[in-house]
């Protein structure tokens, strides 16, 4: 694959893992980007169960997943001129793990509040009051806090509740 990249700070978009992490054996998930996906690092994406391939955003039965590398990070893509794997890398839901990320809608976001799907691809959001009337894919741990960089950072239990479907 030829690079494309104009790089960008390694800092406009974070994701970390903040405990349960033990570096080369954390549950992960790689695949090549869908076509013309923008996501950046912290989005939360999904398998197309078509291509295989990973988009932003989610679904009701799509296992949800945290995006260690963006589209345009030198992982997955490269300067122009040179070349790269291309290929992304996730967090998988069920991984037993704390995060925080960049990429949430902006809210008052409390403990143990419940997180699904934003409106916005690759977002997370405060999931409504009534449980199971939409994908759970997070559980707040600490709330928002602003990281080094002075951005807005949201610290979560990754997980994953689909709806029950009752017919």
């Amino acid at each position: 694959m030829a690079g494309t990249l104009t790089p960008s700070q390694n800092y406009d978009h974070v994701i970390s893992v903040v405990s349960g992490s033990d570096g080369m054996h954390d549950l992960q998930y790689k695949a090549a980007p869908g076509t013309s996906q923008t996501f950046v690092k912290g989005s939360i994406l999904y398998v197309d169960p078509t291509t295989g391939t990973l988009k932003a955003g989610g679904g009701v039965t799509y296992m949800p997943m945290w995006a260690i590398t963006g589209v345009d990070d030198f992982d997955a893509n490269s300067d122009v001129g040179n070349m790269s794997g291309g290929v992304v890398s996730a967090y998988v839901a069920t991984g037993g793990y704390e995060i925080f990320t960049t990429e949430f809608d902006t809210a008052s976001y409390s403990p143990n509040d419940l997180l699904t799907y934003s409106g916005t691809a690759g977002k997370i959001k405060k999931a409504a009051a009534a449980y199971n009337t939409e994908t759970i894919v997070g559980c707040v741990s600490k709330g928002t806090d602003t990281d080094i960089y002075g951005q807005s950072i949201l610290y979560f239990w990754p997980m994953f509740i689909p709806v029950v479907k009752t017919s």
